[in-house]
């Protein structure tokens, strides 16, 4: 069986998210979702041949980058402690692992260095014994993800996948040896958003710390790659089911209007929130809303002795009051890799750095700054706006103004205040 050379490295989401640092036991996953993102996207699919990744590569990167011998932006990163998404692209605990204890290995060495990392996966093996011996005491915080669908259709969509009954059990057995958990419901497809309802309380009752919420998104292949099954949930037809409730393409993919999504995820973030929760908007314009200041997944209240990634867009936003002013000159205090991080990228995103001298992250930056590059600009996000004004450097200046989603957040906890307090009066 070949080695997975590409274990580690950074993700696309360097322009918004805090934690970009992915590690993948295998380069693809057993588990056979039906909306996989990695198959429908442009990965490898899930139809390539299985390789397995070498944990001692890891091991000799961190003496290395211990030593200080950094050859690499990921080299970089690792040297300021950003955390690792351990199962970043394929699941780190399917049934590859019970043979070949590839992600076992990984936690030993990532344990040893009391190294910061994000666990996420769809598997209840990671609460086997030899798993939990190595997580207790370790730096690491556990996501597990569920399709929020009816129970029906659970099996048939998240398919190889263990039910919810039992990654609770599992998630309990992490959260009693004192390691934060958290559940991430994604995706959740539109129509079922009720059913979310049993996961909260679930989590609510073993100890979750955090929950996270995104909603399907509909890549344009997704009439040929997703499954029969989700397929049919959606009407046959995921494209024409996505545009009839007013979708629009995001890049690759088809994505749920704000105006659809905002109620039910509005919903759910007060009724987590109120059983003392913390809660993550994980749809990538709704990020700025999430609690914490590492995207939508709260790591930074939940590991230590960790770093995170400040040079990007929604890390920077989040620090802002309402009225006041981002400049792409803010980022200048930030640290960024000096190395190269085109190499990471998708080839059909990389462009010509014209200053040698500069990172090229800011060369990166400063394109999607305008919307030369990508969706990502300032103004893609929730919350930030475009002003008339320009800096020194003729860049354009963005402004932190209060959204109409943030009003109806605001709206729904008043009307949810004076329900709860009416109900507390009428028990008196």
């Amino acid at each position: 069986m070949a080695y997975y050379q590409y274990y580690a490295g950074l993700t696309s989401q360097l322009a918004f998210c805090a934690t970009p640092l992915r590690l993948d036991s295998y380069n693809n996953c057993q588990f056979g979702c039906t909306y996989c993102f990695a198959n429908t996207r442009q990965g490898h699919g899930r139809k390539s041949e299985l390789k397995v990744s070498n944990p001692s590569s890891l091991l000799k990167r961190l003496q290395r980058v211990e030593k200080g011998d950094v050859n690499s932006a990921l080299d970089e990163f690792i040297q300021h402690r950003i955390p690792f998404q351990l199962g970043g692209m394929s699941d780190p605990f399917t049934l590859i692992e019970s043979k070949k204890k590839v992600t076992l290995e990984y936690l030993k060495i990532l344990k040893d260095y009391n190294y910061p990392v994000i666990i996420s996966t769809k598997s209840d093996l990671i609460a086997e014994e030899e798993y939990l011996s190595i997580l207790k005491g370790s730096n690491c915080y556990v996501r597990f993800s569920t399709t929020v669908v009816e129970e029906q259709y659970k099996s048939m969509i998240d398919k190889g996948c263990p039910s919810i009954e039992r990654i609770t059990i599992a998630a309990k057995k992490i959260i009693d040896i004192g390691i934060p958990v958290s559940f991430r419901f994604q995706p959740i497809i539109p129509g079922h958003e009720k059913f979310a309802d049993h996961f909260i309380d679930l989590a609510f009752k073993i100890g979750v710390k955090h929950i996270s919420a995104e909603y399907l998104k509909v890549p344009l292949d997704a009439n040929a790659k997703f499954g029969s099954s989700l397929k049919g949930i959606l009407q046959g037809d995921p494209i024409s089911f996505y545009r009839r409730l007013g979708a629009t393409k995001v890049g690759r993919e088809f994505s749920l209007p704000l105006e659809y999504r905002q109620a039910h995820l509005i919903d759910m973030a007060i009724q987590i929130r109120s059983k003392g929760m913390t809660f993550g908007f994980a749809d990538n314009d709704l990020m700025l809303h999430s609690d914490g200041h590492s995207c939508c997944n709260a790591a930074n209240i939940y590991l230590s002795e960790a770093n995170f990634f400040r040079a990007n867009i929604v890390s920077q936003a989040k620090h802002l009051k309402l009225g006041e002013e981002i400049r792409f000159e803010d980022y200048a205090s930030n640290w960024v890799p000096r190395h190269a991080i085109s190499t990471y990228l998708n080839s059909k995103a990389r462009i010509i750095i014209g200053d040698p001298t500069t990172p090229d992250w800011f060369e990166y930056l400063k394109k999607m700054w305008v919307g030369e590059l990508g969706v990502y600009s300032p103004s893609f996000f929730d919350g930030l706006e475009q002003s008339s004004k320009l800096d020194s450097n003729d860049m354009p200046i963005y402004i932190r103004n209060e959204s109409n989603f943030e009003k109806e957040h605001d709206k729904k906890i008043q009307d949810w205040r004076k329900k709860y307090l009416l109900n507390q009066m009428s028990k008196c």
